[in-house]
């Protein structure tokens, strides 16, 4: 059987966390830039992933901040009820693995950044978070 698998994402595009303090989470659903996701093809799973934070000194994602220089990135599709963390940098955690096709196509997805304990620098930094459709 055939399946369209496409999603798009509102606003997209960049997500300003802003200044976060050393050892603090801050959440899309506390600063605004929730992300909605619409299914467009068939029934899909979602999948997740990030990337390490780079400019200056590089933050390592993992699924603790106490190393330095180690950050947490985690997604809710729960409107920040649960959070579910990215393990480490490029690799895909199932966010929803029952996404429906319909009415009910639309979900809000919510980022938590928690920045590390300790940092070498305080440089901004940047990362990249992908959404990945995907057969369920």
């Amino acid at each position: 059987t055939a399946s369209n698998l496409s999603l798009s994402v509102a606003p997209g595009g960049t997500i300003p966390f802003g200044t976060i303090a050393l050892n603090t989470a801050s959440t899309t659903y506390g600063n605004g830039y929730t992300q909605t996701v619409t299914n467009d093809g068939s029934a899909m799973k979602l999948n997740v992933k990030a990337l390490d934070m780079t400019e200056g000194q590089d933050w390592i994602l993992n699924t603790s901040n106490a190393t330095l220089d180690n950050y947490m990135m985690e997604v809710s599709t729960t409107t920040g009820s649960t959070y579910m963390k990215l393990p480490s940098t490029n690799t895909n955690i199932t966010a929803s693995s029952s996404w429906p096709t319909g009415a009910s196509n639309t979900q809000l997805l919510g980022f938590r950044l928690t920045t590390p304990n300790t940092s070498t620098d305080f440089v901004q930094k940047s990362t990249t978070i992908t959404l990945t459709a995907v057969a369920p």
